[in-house]
């Protein structure tokens, strides 16, 4: 027996982050904050030079990554008026499940009237034999603006750990006022599914998403932002609107620089559309 086969007991690690932000006077500021190793929060900044009121943090995993068994807890609570741009410090790394156990992250945001969120996009990389369960709740008014991005990559591409992990599992709700605008549920388990077949990710090995919701959606033009977008010949995109309220934009890639670069580019066009 190996001793990647052998029983392994730990401590189960919870990691909590609950920022509360509000609206002082012109300025939106963190007005509570409680975290748990290994999750920590910067203190605000104020960096963004077309809205100076925003308040700008940093989100750091100190422990490096997830180890099976352990839960990460995020809670996010953003008061009427007050603008947040919430910035991971590194890609999220899901670390070998050789007990059995999933890594677990629970994301849980409530946006106020007038009010926004955009949460800046990373990577989630999942090591070999990783098993990874993510939720992400949102709850918004009918007059907030929230912005997210996000990546999955097959693995440590670099070490030749292309999908080798075990399972990937990831659901994503947006509720305005009680309407579900988004449900995107993905599963991916490499062990008992072909993912480079026609219809999934064929030759590509990166997810990349953002979404869009605020209130001036109506007016934007999906077919202009489809030809604004660019394409390359490893790399797949396209644009559409749900209902007049969401615009989502997937890419399917196989070089993560220049998808993180395309990214970028098109979250300054949705941050400027919405400034």
């Amino acid at each position: 027996m190996s001793w990647q086969q052998i029983p392994i007991k730990r401590l189960q690690h919870d990691g909590c982050l609950y920022l509360k932000f509000a609206k002082r006077e012109n300025k939106t500021i963190l007005a509570q904050c409680y975290q748990a190793p290994p999750l920590r929060a910067s203190r605000a900044l104020y960096l963004n030079s077309a809205d100076p009121s925003e308040a700008t943090v940093y989100m750091v995993e100190t422990s490096g990554g997830l180890v099976a068994g352990d839960q990460n807890n995020f809670e996010i609570d953003i008061e009427e008026g007050a603008n947040v741009c919430l910035i991971p410090q590194s890609a999220t790394k899901i670390y070998p499940a050789f007990n059995g156990e999933w890594s677990t992250q629970c994301i849980n945001i409530s946006i106020g009237s007038k009010a926004s969120l955009a949460w800046k996009t990373e990577a989630l990389i999942p090591f070999r034999k990783a098993k990874y369960r993510g939720e992400t709740v949102v709850h918004m008014a009918r007059d907030a603006s929230f912005l997210w991005g996000e990546i999955l990559s097959p693995g440590r591409e670099k070490r030749g750990e292309i999908f080798e992990y075990s399972n990937v599992k990831s659901n994503f709700q947006v509720w305005m006022e009680g309407e579900c605008l988004i449900y995107d549920s993905l599963l991916f388990s490499p062990d008992h599914m072909d993912l480079g077949q026609s219809g999934m990710l064929e030759e590509h090995l990166y997810i990349g998403s953002i979404w869009f919701v605020t209130p001036a959606l109506q007016n934007m033009n999906i077919r202009k932002l489809n030809e604004g977008l660019q394409q390359f010949c490893d790399m797949k995109v396209c644009a559409s609107i749900l209902d007049g309220k969401v615009v989502n934009v997937r890419w399917l890639a196989s070089d993560l620089v220049l998808l993180k670069k395309e990214m970028n580019n098109t979250w300054n066009k949705f941050i400027s559309y919405k400034d």
